[in-house]
């Protein structure tokens, strides 16, 4: 029963829309659905990075002011950066669909884990959750279960993104390609810049 209430609560998670799901949905568009799972992959082990960081301490880091500007700024450049190569490199159309290697899908995975780890606002959702959860269950194996099913929560609504952007893809064509690209080239770069200012405010 507490693995189903965390669980929910992950897959409940999927209303925040951020800088990783675009991610996701351009990797899962431009290739196939094995390098969306790849990207969710790379944001689950980050998740759970973040959740025994959360749970060990991590909230006293967190407060540093230092610490704070150092992770935003760079968060921010990582995802400029990305915003950047989507806008300016010409977009792969749906005919590039080829087959990968296995150094390909660890880009990928790298891609996922950087863009959610490197989010401070990661970090504030699992301070969020975890302590919400501790009030109940105390910082007990209890917990460490309520976190499980949440984190496998979040994974399944992840890797359902992957499977649907591959299901639509067929339907999409070079031009909603071009356009989809660029849209999420632009949304990275606000998110960049998002994170830029409030590390420098």
């Amino acid at each position: 029963m507490v693995f189903l209430k965390g669980y929910l609560v992950g897959l409940a998670l999927i209303i925040l829309v951020g800088p990783v799901f675009f991610t996701l949905l351009q990797s899962t568009l431009q290739y196939n659905y094995k390098s969306g799972l790849a990207v969710a992959l790379g944001i689950f082990i980050s998740d759970i990075i973040c959740v025994l960081l959360c749970s060990f301490g991590a909230a006293s880091f967190f407060n540093t002011r230092e610490n704070q500007v150092i992770i935003g700024l760079l968060g921010a450049f990582i995802l400029i950066g990305f915003g950047l190569n989507y806008l300016l490199r010409p977009p792969q159309t749906q005919e590039i669909n080829l087959s990968l290697s296995s150094s390909d899908y660890v880009g990928f995975f790298a891609k996922g884990f950087l863009v959610n780890f490197v989010n401070p606002f990661v970090f504030l959702v699992w301070l969020g959750i975890i302590a919400n959860a501790a009030t109940t269950y105390g910082y007990t194996y209890i917990l460490a279960i309520y976190l499980t099913g949440a984190l496998l929560g979040i994974l399944t609504t992840d890797s359902l993104k992957a499977i649907f952007a591959h299901k639509i893809k067929p339907f999409l064509q070079v031009k909603h390609f071009q356009y989809l690209y660029r849209i999420i080239g632009v949304l990275l770069l606000v998110f960049g810049i998002r994170f830029l200012y409030f590390s420098l405010s």
